[in-house]
Formats: C-alpha cells, sequence, structure tokens
C-alpha cells in the first residue's frame, strides 16, 4: 500500500487496513498484531535494561543502594538522555497500552 508514488503508509495505517472486514484471516490478524507488540515490547525492555545498567553501579545484587549512591546519584550518561530514556519507556508501555485496549 502507497499514498502517491512510492511513500509507504504509516505503521498505524497499514494495521488499520490489515484488519478490516475481509481483508486477512483471523489467524493472519492475531500474527501481525503478535509481531508489532512483540517489537514494541522489545523496544521497551532495551530501554528498560539501559537504565537498569546505569543503577547496578550503585546498587548490591540483593537491591541494597550503596551509600555512595544515596548520597547523590549522577547516570554516567547524563540527566537529560537518561530521563529521555524513561520518557521513551513510557511512550513504548503507552503504545501497547493503547494498542491492546
Amino acid at each position: 500500500m502507497t499514498v502517491s508514488g512510492d511513500t509507504p503508509l504509516p505503521v498505524e495505517n497499514r494495521l488499520n487496513g490489515m484488519m478490516e472486514e475481509g481483508a486477512v484471516s483471523a489467524e493472519r490478524k492475531l500474527k501481525s498484531f503478535r509481531y508489532v507488540v512483540g517489537s514494541v515490547n522489545d523496544s521497551a525492555l532495551k530501554v528498560w535494561a539501559e537504565l537498569w545498567r546505569e543503577f547496578q553501579q550503585g546498587v548490591t545484587p540483593n537491591g541494597v543502594v550503596l551509600p555512595a549512591t544515596e548520597r547523590g546519584f549522577k547516570p554516567s550518561c547524563g540527566w537529560p538522555e537518561f530521563l529521555e530514556k524513561f520518557w521513551l519507556l513510557k511512550h513504548y508501555l503507552d503504545y501497547v497500552h493503547n494498542f491492546v485496549k
């Protein structure tokens, strides 16, 4: 599916087109749904892993916060990038939430 020329439609429009009645089988719809949700979920887990790596330096495997971290946590990537990762994680989770409603 394309708009004018070779410009592809946004993902949401392509998915809506696939979900139209009679366009594809129910099994194919479910498979496509699982791929999209799985992809967004993988992205969210990667961001979470990056955030957790920042904290691992100041937390023991048992979850005890070390004194240096208690005095003041500073992410190695810097505060702007660290907070951007939190917003990205929220975006992924919101997308999955809205997609599965």
